[in-house]
């Protein structure tokens, strides 16, 4: 059997304040994560409501049920999660680098094991990113399987990807670090710019993580629509245009549709008529 440290090194990063409910259940899918060799690193903002002494709890338990442990713990004040997130890459030391924040899930345990087995299997190992599909989960009864962009979408303004699902490489990430003027879509900026700077991404038809979107608004953000615009004015000054468009004619008619359901069938609306693909 091969040595842990004949697999590639792969850093695993949360990201997490005040979210005692769901910490624990995000730290559990990581550290019992069959690939032998994860560098996991967990960035707090400070949090007030125990979800600190919870993470402590681990580190100082180690329980010997899951195959991996908390690598490296910093809880301060941060400016956002962006910040948090480059901060982390300060302590990252594995070839290549993964965000799963507080509240999302690997879909499986095997699910870093299986995605690397894919890409050991690439001929031209020369990418920045690689990715898989996500799973979304709206409640306890209604999720769905969203489908990520493939190889030769033909990105012109906006590169649409969960950071959740992706495998970034660590020196570009460090290289291009998130931009915090971007308060909801910084990932987004960072997915696009570097395509545009002709890095390459490889998709894997692999289920990478669970999203979890229980308890947010399923209404329209201004802030979204805002920063998706600056995003694609750098690329296609179109854009807002183009943007602005699909949501007239489609997500606030949509969205407001959806809300005049009656609460218990709006999640159902979502998975059966929503987005099936990034």
């Amino acid at each position: 059997m091969p040595k842990t440290e004949e697999f590639i090194k792969v850093s695993i990063i949360t990201v997490v304040y005040n979210d005692i409910a769901h910490i624990a259940q995000t730290i559990e899918s990581i550290l019992s994560q069959t690939y032998p060799n994860i560098e996991y690193i967990i960035i707090d903002g400070d949090s007030t409501d125990g979800t600190k002494e919870i993470i402590q709890n681990y580190i100082d338990t180690k329980p010997a049920c899951f195959k991996h442990s908390i690598t490296k713990f910093v809880s301060e004040k941060d400016k956002g999660v962006y910040d948090a997130m480059n901060k982390a890459m300060k302590f990252a030391n594995g070839e290549w680098c993964n965000f799963m924040n507080s509240g999302d899930i690997f879909h499986k345990n095997t699910t870093i094991e299986e995605i690397f087995r894919e890409y050991q299997k690439l001929s031209d190992k020369k990418i920045s990113v690689f990715y898989g599909d996500v799973r979304i989960i709206f409640d306890t009864k209604h999720s769905k399987i969203v489908k990520s962009a493939p190889n030769n979408y033909k990105c012109h303004h906006r590169f649409n990807l969960n950071h959740q699902s992706a495998f970034i490489n660590t020196k570009i990430q460090k290289i291009y670090p998130y931009d915090t003027r971007f308060k909801i879509a910084a990932d987004s900026d960072f997915f696009t710019k570097i395509y545009h700077l002709g890095h390459k991404f490889q998709k894997f038809e692999i289920v990478v993580c669970d999203f979890n979107l229980e308890g947010i608004s399923s209404s329209l953000s201004w802030k979204i629509f805002s920063e998706f615009c600056t995003i694609g004015y750098k690329y296609n000054k179109l854009y807002p245009i183009m943007l602005g468009t699909k949501y007239i004619f489609w997500n606030i008619p949509r969205t407001i549709l959806r809300n005049l359901l009656p609460k218990k069938y709006r999640n159902f609306a979502r998975v059966k008529f929503g987005a099936k693909k990034q």
